[in-house]
């Protein structure tokens, strides 16, 4: 399933003159077209990646970062300057964008490694979990296998700031599901604004207008009563992910330049601009991160918009002015690592942390975090090394599909058989409702 512009011929280049357009890659290139020299992964957005992790798992595990969590918006703008990237880099080379193959490798990219916590977490419910939690984890398997989630927590009132909180497991994973969304419908839209208009500005101007009615979608639908609804709904919050489309329009080049890359770096003039406007960016997240709450009504007219131009500010200047003491700071080993296994690291950080809230509360509050950390590091690195990084190099897709089938059905037959017992109460006939009920 592919869309070839024309006569099939590679397509001109958006917006630049004939004579510096690139001839056509021939159809037969295929995946090596898409992995070549260029179009791969760059060091400092994985950097990024890191610290958006380190962010939210701060602010879940408790420790004084009071918006944290706007480290998923972060995530969100560099998905959507991830993909929309490959997408045009895919589009300027070889004319096309094949469609089946982006979805199977965002289905090779996310679902294993999910699916394997979606499993542990159903084992946990039948080997020692408290019975309170099986019904709404069940309920959040089921959402999370149709990536659902965001608007089952909407619907079940489900959220971080509930009374239930420790009794959901799986509530993180409603940024995924608007992900998954998102990549279903973005790359159609992208499709076809590019076949019928050929030009970038058409596509630059479609996603600006989306963000734009997305954060006026947020303000309105904010209620000082609960801020599901604005917080987790797909259409409140895919402004940050079209900030990170406008991103990729801006930087990524429509032909490929010096040493096959197709990033495009910034002219030497407006690099001193360049460096004001990245430490005015970093110094709104900083004071966004520290004073941020989910709650303050504040945080929907402006502050999440303020939060998603200023990642794509960032994300800019270490994409288009490489070199600098940032982008050194962000190719570091360690820092580097971390962002390879984000999405694990994402994946495991609240399942540990509810897992600790019930076993290990008897450590103290400092040893109850040190082992939530070093817990969800190890589980991270085990997800990235033994199910994540495998999967991408199946060279048989039917056998990860088969096996990626038969891990869903285990987690649907765990959330549909492991469920929750009555309680004594229920079963004698009286109905007791309290805290944990």
């Amino acid at each position: 399933m592919s869309i070839r512009p024309g006569n099939g011929r590679q397509a001109p280049m958006l917006n630049e003159p004939a004579s510096r357009r690139s001839p056509a890659v021939p159809r037969r290139a295929g995946r090596a077209a898409s992995d070549a020299t260029g179009a791969g992964r760059i060091g400092a957005v994985d950097g990024l990646r890191a610290f958006a992790v380190c962010g939210v798992m701060a602010f879940h595990f408790g420790l004084g970062v009071r918006g944290g969590f706007l480290g998923v918006d972060f995530f969100f703008v560099i998905s959507g300057y991830v993909i929309t990237r490959l997408l045009l880099i895919e589009w300027h080379r070889t004319g096309t964008m094949n469609r089946a193959r982006f979805w199977g490798r965002r289905a090779r990219r996310l679902l294993p490694a999910v699916l394997a916590l979606l499993i542990v977490v159903q084992v946990w419910l039948r080997c020692g979990a408290p019975p309170d939690l099986r019904g709404t984890t069940n309920a959040q398997t089921l959402a999370a296998l149709a990536y659902l989630s965001n608007w089952y927590a909407i619907v079940a009132d489900v959220g971080y700031w509930g009374a239930a909180v420790d009794a959901t497991p799986l509530t993180h994973l409603w940024s995924l599901a608007v992900e998954e969304q998102f990549y279903l419908v973005w790359p159609l839209l992208l499709i076809a604004a590019l076949t019928a208009t050929r030009s970038r500005r058409v596509v630059a101007a479609v996603a600006g207008a989306g963000a734009l009615a997305s954060y006026g979608a947020g303000a309105s639908l904010f209620s000082p009563n609960g801020a599901n609804r604005a917080y987790l709904g797909t259409d409140t919050r895919a402004g940050a992910l079209l900030l990170g489309v406008l991103c990729a329009l801006a930087l990524t080049r429509s032909t490929a330049g010096p040493g096959g890359t197709w990033d495009r770096p910034l002219p030497a003039r407006l690099i001193p601009l360049a460096r004001w406007v990245f430490a005015f960016a970093v110094a709104a997240l900083v004071l966004l991160w520290a004073t941020a709450s989910v709650p303050a009504p504040w945080l929907y007219p402006g502050g999440l918009a303020v939060a998603g131009v200023s990642a794509a500010l960032i994300i800019g200047y270490v994409t288009a002015v490489p070199g600098t003491a940032a982008v050194r700071l962000l190719e570091r080993r360690p820092v580097l690592w971390t962002g390879r296994i984000s999405y694990s690291l994402y994946l495991w950080h609240w399942p540990v942390h509810i897992f600790a809230v019930h076993r290990w509360a008897a450590l103290g509050r400092p040893l109850q975090v040190l082992a939530e950390i070093g817990a969800t590091f190890v589980l991270a690195t085990l997800s990235y090394a033994l199910i994540e990084r495998p999967a991408r190099h199946v060279r048989r897709p039917g056998v990860l599909a088969a096996v990626l089938l038969a891990g869903a059905l285990a987690a649907l037959g765990g959330a549909v058989l492991a469920q929750p017992r009555p309680h004594v109460e229920e079963q004698s006939g009286v109905i007791v409702h309290g805290p944990g009920h």
